[in-house]
């Protein structure tokens, strides 16, 4: 499979499977999963076009290197009217000087002398020592940094996808509670203030409630706007409009059975391995570029050219000058030529030298990527071993704050506890109810982590239903 197709492969993929499977339960037809999320985001988010287009000019470059081996082959006419006096004697053109041929004579003559020539040449470096397939080994591994950084891109944002999706779901859920813990501190409020209005109670109560429950909306106005954030992000990379971003429900059923199993590890093939891995072999083909540009150049050297003049041997001037708009003498001109420019040893040495320091500047990267990815690896399997052991503990802590808050709301209205007690039982199972959220998305988070490091979404995605 060529690298470059991979991001379309992978669209292709969860555009065909995301009606059928989702990571999350619900079957609604206008359900917004995370493979549809994934899916219209490789599809339409303008960075992935442009990494495209970047792949389309590097296999225009590379036909266009490969081309540097034809010949130059040049068609010329010109038509001419000057004198024609000339001396022995040899000087540098310095591309300015017009050519003048001819007799010798004593003196100047300034009588018109037309003519013309017509020329066809060719230029063939037909052999070089191996910079022509220098130049397209370097082109060919230009060609695959753009592919792997194509790929590489569709990688990051599947996983800034994710990292999204998994963060709405989060906020979802504690939107839930925070209703819920409206509701409850509103039912207190109720409760208070009707003994608060029987002399039961203390004034004072019914205002603790009531600070309670403002506390209450207010965290749940800040959860919102959070929220709202995180959808029009998820809508930036869809393309979808923000209504239509309503996350399914998570399937938590799946989590403890995801936790229990072992993290694959395919880090060889990571996509962003293989991009910097690309880069550095990119460099060191461009040492061979340098290298081989101090080499000897072999010219094929081939002309045939057709004069016309107005003067003739005898040197004699025809003052028709149309007369030199014929052809009158033919040429040809066939020559093997080797070139090795000597002054650019140094310089290429240099060349080479800096070219060398470029490539272990890729090296390193591509090592540092490698060891960034194993420790992140390494982190995420001991996140998801913490977070298996919280979940497993959790529901305990959940059950017994709600029956706290069941009890000290019983007592309160029996007159046997205070209202001090009531909010901080209430405190507790809104606590309780926070943290399993929050533990459970830490579990989804450690897994896709471990499935990043370890190049493993993909196989991983199939997986959640």
């Amino acid at each position: 499979m060529n690298s470059y197709s991979i991001a379309k492969k992978w669209c292709w993929w969860l555009l065909c499977i995301f009606p059928f499977t989702s990571l999350f339960a619900q079957s609604a037809a206008d359900s917004f999963s995370l493979h549809r999320a994934i899916a219209l985001t490789l599809a339409h988010y303008p960075a992935l076009k442009a990494r495209q287009a970047q792949v389309n000019a590097g296999q225009a470059n590379l036909a266009d290197v490969k081309h540097n081996w034809y010949p130059a082959i040049k068609l010329h006419e010109q038509l001419d009217a000057g004198t024609d006096n000339s001396i022995y004697g040899s000087y540098f053109t310095m591309g300015m000087i017009p050519s003048t041929s001819g007799g010798i004579r004593p003196e100047n003559n300034n009588a018109l002398m037309s003519g013309n020539i017509a020329m066809a040449a060719m230029t063939w470096e037909v052999y070089n020592f191996g910079a022509y397939n220098s130049e397209q080994k370097e082109a060919a591994q230009a060609l695959k940094v753009q592919q792997t950084d194509l790929n590489n891109t569709a990688n990051q944002l599947t996983v800034l996808v994710i990292e999204n999706y998994l963060e709405l779901l989060r906020l979802q859920a504690l939107q839930k509670i925070a209703a819920d813990n409206i509701q409850r501190n509103a039912e207190m409020l109720r409760a208070v203030t009707a003994t608060v209005l029987h002399g039961l109670k203390p004034g004072v109560d019914s205002a603790v409630a009531a600070a309670e429950l403002s506390k209450a909306r207010l965290n749940l106005l800040d959860i919102n706007n959070r929220y709202n954030q995180v959808r029009i992000q998820l809508s930036t990379f869809t393309g979808l409009d923000t209504t239509l971003i309503q996350p399914d429900t998570v399937n938590n059923a799946r989590l403890l059975p995801l936790l229990g199993l072992a993290t694959p590890d395919s880090i060889g093939t990571h996509p962003m391995l293989e991009y910097y891995n690309a880069v550095y072999r990119q460099q060191r083909a461009a040492e061979d570029v340098i290298r081989k540009s101090r080499l000897p150049k072999v010219n094929l050297m081939a002309a045939g050219w057709m004069r016309g003049s107005s003067g003739s041997f005898n040197d004699q001037y025809d003052k028709n000058l149309w007369s030199g708009m014929g052809y009158s003498r033919y040429n040809y001109l066939l020559g093997l030529g080797i070139t090795y420019n000597l002054t650019d040893l140094k310089r290429t040495h240099e060349k080479v030298a800096v070219q060398q320091y470029k490539s272990e500047v890729a090296e390193q990267q591509l090592e540092t990527t490698r060891t960034t990815l194993n420790g992140l690896l390494q982190q995420a399997e001991s996140d998801i071993q913490a977070s298996r052991g919280k979940l497993q503990e959790l529901p305990v802590q959940l059950a017994a704050a709600r029956a706290a808050a069941r009890q000290k709301m019983a007592l309160y209205k029996g007159g046997l506890t205070n209202i001090i007690d009531v909010t901080t039982a209430l405190f507790v199972l809104n606590r309780a109810e926070t943290d399993l959220v929050q533990t459970r998305d830490a579990a989804w988070k450690a897994l896709f982590r471990a499935a990043y490091a370890g190049n493993t979404i993909s196989q991983f995605l199939p997986d959640l239903n």
